[in-house]
């Protein structure tokens, strides 16, 4: 499947810091890293939300919630290599809902391009990195996968309007939720989403997949 970027820099509408390159952090902060770091330095045009919801630079979260900016500083103290350019995006939840945390987000209101047919951007390629999930104006917006290891959504319904854009990962009882992202773009391409008889053609073989794995355990006994 391929996606076609239409709307490149100058014409995201008047969303800012899409890339995630305009970070004003210092590059190379005590030890290469910052725990806490100051989420307007590392997110211009971004607003960081979620109860109990803690900013790192270089670094992660053993147990809040988190939005982390991984940089090109050496070492990383956590082993991330930015997927795109300077500066990529880390969001951590752990589903502590005992400490009345919620899930991580990043936000920012702007207008989507007249002409978008749907949103994209890279994802890390583990997979135990990729769940995210991304909201306009508070409805979830279904990702697929696509060409150059990028997740697409269809926002064709909001062309033309200003919103509030936010990403976020995990749910209330989600437990060890991760999501690893960069280069966010809207696209005058539609999405090419999965035909209903290929979805199915995977269910049926799923299950015929677990009924021969339970016969052969039953035929070892």
């Amino acid at each position: 499947m391929a996606c076609v970027l239409g709307l490149r820099a100058g014409a995201q509408g008047t969303f800012q810091n899409l890339d995630f390159e305009d970070a004003t952090i210092a590059p190379t902060p005590v030890g290469g890293y910052a725990y806490p770091a100051n989420p307007l330095q590392a997110f211009p045009g971004w607003t960081v939300g979620g109860h109990g919801t803690v900013v790192a630079y270089n670094d992660e979260s053993l147990g809040a919630p988190a939005v982390d900016l991984m940089g090109p500083s050496f070492p990383n103290r956590v082993g991330y290599t930015p997927l795109q350019g300077s500066y990529s995006v880390l969001m951590q939840y752990f589903g502590d809902e005992e400490m009345g945390f919620t899930p991580p987000t990043l936000s920012q209101t702007g207008t989507i391009p007249a002409t978008a047919e749907s949103i994209n951007f890279l994802v890390s390629p583990s997979p135990v990195e990729n769940d995210g999930a991304v909201e306009v104006n508070g409805t979830s917006v279904p990702l697929y996968p696509i060409a150059g290891g990028r997740l697409a959504g269809n926002v064709s319904a909001w062309a033309g309007q200003s919103v509030q854009l936010t990403f976020t990962t995990g749910t209330p009882s989600t437990f060890g939720s991760s999501f690893y992202f960069d280069d966010v773009n809207f696209s005058t391409t539609a999405v090419p989403e999965p035909d209903s008889r290929f979805l199915l053609g995977i269910a049926i073989f799923v299950v015929v997949l677990r009924r021969r794995s339970s016969h052969l355990r039953i035929d070892s006994l």
